[in-house]
């Protein structure tokens, strides 16, 4: 994307006019290629976004390193199980959101169930999953792009699922964030076919460009179904 000289609007690639640059604030606890991917579409102005923290849940994850580099507020908001009740965490997470004042929130790898508190503060959630998701929420399959029945693999651990169970099709689907988990309103999903014999470590690195390809089209859909409303 590109701003006009009086910076007053963001044109992206495809001709999209959108008025506003939206402040985000991404959660993420692993690595963080995913919350690079966003960096990255920012700073080279393919995104209207305004990163305004990124929050992690896990000291040692790489994603807080990469939000210092990049210049956009880290902030670690970790959970002490024996000390610290899921009912406080949740409030300490909530409060710590709440500082960034966001208008989108980003589950990018976040592992963490977020409380039904969490999504009445802050409405407009989107999570990436690493599954060929339907787009019924209520639904437990799908048809993949062969035709072929596909369960509906939902939960942390979807990749394994999907390989211990033998199909054929995983994918990944960014949608938005319900109290039922992975049941929101699909923005964009991509299939993609498993190789034969493929493992854990080769599906997951073969999901990574599908999936840093499908967040960002998410966000142009919710960014444009945004400013449709005003």
């Amino acid at each position: 994307m590109y701003e006009s000289r009086t910076g007053a609007r963001v044109i992206d690639r495809y001709g999209y006019e959108s008025p506003r640059r939206f402040r985000t604030t991404i959660l993420a606890s692993g690595s963080g290629t995913n919350a690079q991917n966003i960096i990255d579409a920012v700073a080279a102005r393919i995104l209207p976004l305004n990163l305004v923290r990124i929050v992690s849940n896990r000291p040692d994850s790489l994603v807080l390193q990469r939000a210092q580099r990049a210049d956009v507020a880290a902030q670690l908001i970790a959970w002490d199980r024996a000390r610290e009740t899921r009912a406080a965490y949740d409030t300490r997470v909530i409060d710590g959101v709440a500082a960034s004042e966001p208008d989108l929130v980003l589950l990018l790898g976040w592992m963490h169930l977020l409380p039904p508190a969490f999504l009445s503060r802050f409405p407009h959630v989107i999570n990436t999953h690493p599954s060929f998701l339907p787009h019924d929420p209520a639904a437990d399959s799908t048809r993949a792009p062969d035709g072929t029945a596909l369960p509906a693999f939902r939960g942390a651990r979807a990749i394994e699922a999907t390989l211990a169970a033998g199909a054929c099709w995983s994918g990944i689907s960014v949608h938005r964030v319900t109290p039922a988990t992975d049941r929101g309103e699909i923005l964009v999903r991509t299939p993609l076919a498993i190789a034969p014999r493929e493992d854990l470590a080769s599906l997951t690195l073969r999901l990574r460009p599908i999936e840093h390809a499908a967040v960002p089209a998410a966000i142009r859909r919710w960014i444009f179904e945004r400013d449709a409303l005003h």
